[in-house]
């Protein structure tokens, strides 16, 4: 555009009166011409708040409830917002957490053996909250965060542990609700599995997407369930008997170094 606006342009362009070809010529005109700009009437008052406003939302951003409250439990400022911003699918997954562990409850106290939809269901729900709280799929913003240098092992790490630690105080509660026949330690038999999954998901990850890695794992302990469910002379209940907890201490054991061989080869 290499003419200038007339008075009665620019009114009629404030007017909103302008066709869409000459408004969108005049607004492309006026962003380099200063004359022109001029021209237009402007409520100063009102672009200084809305600066105000703007630079209040970029430079001094509210923090959220949770951001605020690891703050205040003495997690680092960078530390909290990415705990804070974990995707919005772990939202529905606590829900969904609290009616499984409510309905395996249910069960307990009103069913025979009902409190066997506990004992098989409490290993798997943190496994569940883990894939989706990491990569494409689940994080909208994974494109962006993943070329970030807090992207990698460290943000992998964080986004677990904000879904691990819910996950274990809900089902450790769960737990203590269940009917009096079983005792605190009894009801605790799940958590050595539950860590063993969620650790062989993160291991598996790094060859597959964290969400399938998890559906893998997932899938391989219902089939453990099944098969000793079938075959005779075995129950289900063994794969989680006080005899077999020491191998899943040591399996544990064998890949918590995995991991940290990985993240110090990465």
């Amino acid at each position: 555009m290499n003419w200038h606006l007339t008075p009665a342009q620019a009114h009629e362009y404030a007017a909103h009166r302008s066709d869409d070809v000459t408004a969108m010529s005049v607004e492309a005109h006026i962003t380099g011409c200063a004359p022109c700009r001029a021209l237009l009437p402007s409520d100063e008052a009102w672009l200084a708040r809305s600066w105000a406003d703007l630079r209040d939302v970029v430079d001094r951003p509210r923090r959220g409830a949770v951001e605020t409250l690891l703050s205040s439990l003495g997690v680092r400022e960078d530390t909290a917002k990415l705990l804070a911003t974990t995707p919005g699918l772990y939202r529905a997954w606590l829900l969904a957490t609290v009616a499984v562990l409510t309905a395996a409850l249910l069960a307990a106290h009103h069913l025979p053996r009902g409190s066997l939809m506990f004992v098989f269901s409490a290993p798997i729900v943190p496994l569940a909250g883990v894939a989706m709280a990491y990569g494409r799929g689940v994080d909208p913003a994974h494109a962006l965060t993943s070329v970030t240098p807090l992207a990698g092992p460290r943000l992998l790490f964080l986004r677990t542990c904000a879904v691990l630690l819910p996950a274990l105080v809900l089902c450790t509660s769960a737990s203590l609700l269940l009917p009096s026949t079983h005792t605190p330690w009894s009801a605790a038999l799940w958590l050595l599995p539950a860590l063993t999954l969620v650790t062989g998901s993160l291991i598996l990850s790094r060859w597959m997407h964290l969400g399938l890695a998890g559906a893998v794992v997932g899938l391989l302990w219902l089939v453990a369930l099944t098969i000793l469910g079938v075959v005779e002379n075995t129950t289900p209940l063994q794969l989680i008997a006080p005899r077999t907890q020491m191998w899943w201490a040591g399996a544990l054991a064998a890949f918590l170094m995995t991991l940290l061989w990985r993240v110090r080869t990465a």
